[in-house]
């Protein structure tokens, strides 16, 4: 689990997924095999991403909140 504040001043509370949802498979596909599904909730908005192990400790808050927004619908 990670908490993350995007450029609007909103906390997001990332945590990653047992498996990739069935609507993201297809964009998995293109990603590499281990990549994971997370998914970051602001309490108004919720986005499922997808991204490489060890996000959590690995990707900086910057790298992790332009994701959340690649992301969004």
């Amino acid at each position: 689990m990670r908490t993350v504040a995007d450029h609007r001043g909103v906390t997001w509370i990332c945590l990653e997924l047992p498996e990739i949802p069935v609507e993201q498979r297809v964009i998995a596909e293109g990603m590499p095999p281990d990549t994971v599904a997370i998914e970051c909730n602001s309490g108004a908005e919720r986005v499922i991403a997808l991204v490489p192990p060890g996000w959590d400790e690995d990707m900086d808050d910057a790298r992790l909140t332009e994701t959340i927004r690649a992301f969004m619908p």
